[in-house]
C-alpha cells in the first residue's frame, strides 16, 4: 500500500503563433502534491524536486 503518493506537476504555458497553432513552454515552475494534503505551492522546479524528496524522505523515517 502506498502511503505517500507524491507528485511534481511541470507548469506550461500556452502560446498561439501565426497560422492558430498552438505551442507549450516551460515556465520552470512546479507544484508539489501528496495524498497526505502536501502542496507547495508554486515553486521553481529545483525547489519542487527538492521539496519532493525531503517529503519522501521524512515520510520514510516516520515509518521506521
Amino acid at each position: 500500500m502506498v502511503e505517500h503518493a507524491t507528485v511534481v506537476d511541470g507548469i506550461t504555458r500556452a502560446r498561439t503563433h501565426r497560422g492558430g497553432w498552438v505551442g507549450y513552454e516551460p515556465t520552470r515552475r512546479a507544484i508539489v502534491r501528496c495524498t497526505c494534503g502536501l502542496d507547495s505551492g508554486i515553486v521553481l522546479e529545483t525547489q519542487a524536486a527538492q521539496i519532493a524528496d525531503d517529503h519522501r524522505r521524512t515520510a520514510a523515517e516516520a515509518r521506521v
